[in-house]
């Protein structure tokens, strides 16, 4: 079976600014020998409750983000559908 800590590690120190715990080190080359894809793997970090934690800032405005695009399509399909009559 591959080796994956390496890639593992270096996600872990840029995402989580930490080096991984034996644990999760352990689990997340299980899961990519198994399949799991880095991008999967990296995505699992940046929506863990730990990234959360230590970075506030990034989910308030990610959450902005998300609330202008919906309302911006909001709008868009309004227009769409008065047009239409």
């Amino acid at each position: 079976m591959p080796d994956f800590s390496p890639v593992i590690t270096q996600a872990y120190v840029r995402i989580l600014g930490r080096p991984p715990d034996a644990g999760g080190l352990e689990s997340y080359n299980q899961a990519m020998n198994s399949g799991l894809t880095e991008e999967q793997m990296r995505e699992s970090l940046l929506r863990s409750n730990e990234y959360a934690i230590k970075n506030p800032d990034t989910l308030r405005a990610t959450s902005a983000s998300s609330k202008k695009l919906k309302k911006a399509t909001k709008k868009k399909t309004s227009k769409k559908k008065s047009r239409k009559r």
